[in-house]
Formats: structure tokens, C-alpha cells, sequence
């Protein structure tokens, strides 16, 4: 039993420095590694709160918008769209629908 364990402490006396290395490589990538992600998740975080004013300020904007359009949508008549050079439409040609069609596709249904 003795002779064991001097013989496994002579292995690791022999191979301390080697072990050292490794065991302080590990811990550096490691280091590195979680430095890494950190900044990751900081610069995501950076980008996802710039993405959201974004969409706040659209959103406003959306909205104005949408107030605007109701507004001039109910203000919207005859008289006031002939101020603007508009006026009403002129059929040039009108199709009739031929009397033997029958009553389903006379009221707009298809089959």
C-alpha cells in the first residue's frame, strides 16, 4: 500500500507543473467564454431596447395617422372633393347580363 501511494505521488509531483497549466488554461477559457456571453447578452439587451422605441415611436406615428385619415374621411363629400379637381365617375359602357341566365347567377352567386 505504501509503495502506491509514492509511487501516485511521484506521478503527480512529476506532472504538477503540467496540471497547474491545464487546470489555469481551463479557467482562462472559461473566463473568456463568460465574458463573451455577457457581452452578448448586453449588446442584445441594447438592441432589443432600441428596437422598442423604434416600434413605440412607429406605433405613434400609426396612430396620428389613423387620426388623420378618420378625420378627412368623414369630412369627405361631394362639394368639398370638388375643391380638390375631383369629380364624380362617368359610365362609359354598361354590360348587361343576357335574360337566360337564371335566377342564382342574375343574384351575384357563382357555382
Amino acid at each position: 500500500m505504501a509503495k502506491a501511494i509514492a509511487q501516485t505521488y511521484s506521478v503527480a509531483h512529476d506532472y504538477r507543473a503540467h496540471i497547474t497549466a491545464t487546470i489555469l488554461g481551463l479557467c482562462a477559457f472559461m473566463a473568456i467564454l463568460y465574458a463573451t456571453n455577457i457581452y452578448k447578452t448586453v449588446f442584445a439587451t441594447i438592441a432589443l431596447e432600441n428596437t422598442e422605441k423604434q416600434v413605440a415611436s412607429l406605433s405613434s406615428t400609426v396612430g396620428a395617422l389613423d387620426a388623420q385619415y378618420l378625420g378627412l374621411s368623414v369630412s369627405a363629400s361631394p362639394t368639398n372633393l370638388k375643391s380638390y379637381g375631383l369629380s364624380q365617375g362617368k359610365v362609359s359602357a354598361y354590360i348587361s347580363s343576357p335574360a337566360s341566365l337564371g335566377s342564382i347567377a342574375l343574384s351575384g352567386h357563382e357555382l
